[in-house]
């Protein structure tokens, strides 16, 4: 399908749907809906090359699949791209930044962060009316979202429009949800051994991982409980993480906050790789690896050290020892965890045609 036919057809849907009932079609329906144009939007970076999507792709969980993302103008930011799903409910949502505990704060840097620019977005108010001036989509998009406003396309409006479809990106529906729901078949032999492993004393997996968010930031608002150091990193035995990604110690300035990192989401997982929060380590059978060793040992490269001797590193973290068959089925449970029953619902993928 062209181009402008999908752009005729759309718009034809919506002012159908503009003749609704309030009740069967609400205003912030139509705001979700204006947020889903908008997260792919690439208009909105400084030379129209990214868009929100562009770094939390539909196809890798809302991610990007490297191991830092880059910015509108080439570069490499510091962190892998977080996935996107199931963040209502969260306390936290930036990697090293505790400071940043909604959306609505969070949402500014990628849009407006110059040092160092992510989308690079610039635009005043007016420049933004411009922007989107004489397009008759996104002028039907505007008039539902907002019916009763003077003015169109504010910064105010994208952000929150943006919000509002972060905030329907809510997926349960892996094998593992199956299996709470009662389905008893949905997981098998290895899988429902690996949860076991998962949740035992000896690995102490979901302390940190605590289902069904399977993260910690939805279940507390401390700080030292959400962000932990892993003994990633210990350069030259001397406590510390690179320097120009220290942890939230950027933030605190306090040396005991070296390394420490946002614990993440283990939702959809195997397809969120490369992990950690530098995305430097490639595969999840690494990452079991490090675990269990209590901490990785990089011999070699600017970042040589033993992470296991660093002196901030999370007591649950101390290594364990697992066979073949055992971190097989570990693996083979983090698995039952995926959910891409949402790439079947075009809310949630490539609302232009390509």
């Amino acid at each position: 399908m062209k181009a402008t036919q999908a752009k005729f057809l759309c718009l034809y849907f919506l002012l159908a749907f503009s003749c609704c009932k309030p009740e069967k079609f609400s205003v912030k329906k139509h705001q979700i809906n204006l947020g889903h144009f908008l997260f792919f939007e690439k208009k909105l970076s400084v030379n129209r090359s990214k868009s929100c999507a562009s770094c939390h792709s539909p196809q890798f969980a809302f991610t990007d699949g490297y191991r830092r993302s880059v910015s509108a103008l080439g570069e490499n930011l510091l962190h892998t791209a977080p996935s996107l799903i199931n963040l209502t409910g969260s306390s936290y949502f930036d990697w090293d930044n505790p400071g940043v505990q909604s959306l609505e704060t969070q949402i500014k840097r990628p849009l407006y962060n110059k040092h160092p620019l992510e989308m690079g977005c610039n635009f005043s108010d007016a420049g933004l009316q411009k922007l989107f001036q004489g397009d008759s989509l996104y002028y039907a998009l505007f008039r539902l979202a907002y019916p009763d406003s003077d003015t169109t396309f504010t910064a105010g409006h994208i952000e929150d429009c943006i919000i509002a479809y972060l905030k329907t990106l809510n997926f349960s529906n892996s094998r593992y949800d199956q299996y709470l729901a009662g389905e008893q078949s949905a997981l098998t032999e290895d899988e429902l051994n690996g949860l076991q492993l998962f949740s035992s004393d000896r690995l102490k997996c979901s302390r940190c991982h605590r289902p069904p968010a399977f993260t910690l930031s939805h279940f507390t608002n401390n700080p030292d409980s959400v962000y932990v150091n892993i003994g990633l990193y210990n350069l030259a035995a001397l406590n510390t993480y690179p320097p120009a990604d220290p942890g939230i110690r950027k933030k605190t300035l306090r040396s005991a906050d070296d390394g420490k990192f946002k614990i993440p989401s283990l939702r959809n997982v195997m397809l969120t790789a490369p992990y950690m929060h530098d995305g430097s380590v490639e595969t999840i059978e690494e990452v079991i690896n490090i675990y269990a060793r209590g901490g990785r040992k990089l011999d070699y490269g600017e970042y040589q050290g033993d992470g296991f001797t660093h002196k901030n590193k999370h007591p649950f973290v101390q290594g364990f020892t697992l066979s073949s068959k055992e971190k097989n089925e570990l693996i083979c449970f983090l698995a039952s965890l995926t959910d891409t029953s949402y790439l079947a619902n075009p809310q949630f993928t490539e609302p232009f045609s390509k």
